[in-house]
């Protein structure tokens, strides 16, 4: 790695940690729902939703990270950052922290302990493959196929004609689902997904909005790398849908443990079927 060098002009960043996971660039233009704009990081920080800021000294803070694709391999290198970046120290004044413990995930399986802190071994982590993700959502209550409650956790941004909406309508959900999925399986899985998406969406556009309490959150955040404020927005609340649910439901399913919309690397677009 050249700390000197942006990643742009690097002439191997394939090989690169960094340069994969956030300097992520396609080895082509177009995904199967045509150019994406922006290639999906292989990663999605969750926080604890109530948002806390301020900790006292021995408070515990428990994050959760999600890896895709080849950065599931660089698991080993996200412990070692986080107790680097505990020892340079975070936040106003730059206070210290120390990582106590890594747990791994995966379906029907207890959480196991991948790093302690004094430990000099860092285990490898559960891995949960898309045929275990496909049999969950299979699982799906079918007796829920007619109605569905959609929540929104943390702000979800998504367009809609080239605009941000506040109007969560089942086609536009859908349709940034499609290409959340189909993005992370094409630019990190090396896959495709034989699915016809034009059928899939006109049925989408059948599914109706029935019940909605959201409002529009703005929130900001300083960003290091560009040394100025952006301001994120979006929905929070939740919402229903009526229709012929049956097909989406898996959909939905995956799409909790992926997010959806704009900026998922900071949390947002979480969403949760109620």
């Amino acid at each position: 790695m050249n700390t000197g060098q942006a990643c742009t002009s690097c002439e191997c960043p394939s090989a690169c940690a960094y340069g994969y996971v956030f300097e992520t660039t396609p080895e082509q233009d177009s995904g199967f729902m045509g150019k994406y704009d922006q290639i999906p990081r292989p990663y999605v920080l969750e926080i604890p939703l109530n948002r806390q800021t301020e900790f006292e000294p021995g408070e515990l803070l428990a994050l959760r990270l999600r890896l895709f694709g080849r950065a599931i391999d660089y698991a080993p290198l996200f412990v070692t950052t986080f107790q680097e970046m505990g020892k340079d120290g975070i936040g106003k004044g730059r206070l210290p922290y120390q990582l106590v413990q890594v747990e791994s995930e995966g379906f029907n399986q207890f959480p196991v302990t991948i790093y302690q802190e004094g430990a000099e071994q860092i285990h490898a982590p559960l891995i949960t493959t898309g045929v275990d993700i496909r049999h969950r959502s299979q699982q799906a209550d079918a007796s829920r196929s007619e109605r569905v409650t959609l929540f929104f956790d943390t702000p979800l941004r998504i367009k809609w004609n080239g605009q941000y909406t506040s109007d969560p309508q089942f086609h536009v959900i859908f349709r940034n689902i499609l290409r959340r999925v189909t993005g992370l399986l094409q630019f990190h899985h090396g896959e495709s997904w034989e699915v016809n998406f034009a059928d899939l969406l006109r049925r989408a556009e059948t599914i109706k909005l029935i019940r909605q309490e959201t409002r529009w959150v703005d929130y900001s955040r300083y960003s290091n790398r560009q040394e100025t404020k952006m301001k994120l927005g979006g929905i929070m609340g939740w919402v229903q849908y009526e229709g012929d649910l049956a097909e989406f439901l898996p959909w939905l399913r995956v799409a909790e443990l992926l997010h959806i919309g704009k900026n998922t690397v900071f949390d947002l677009g979480r969403i949760r079927v109620g």
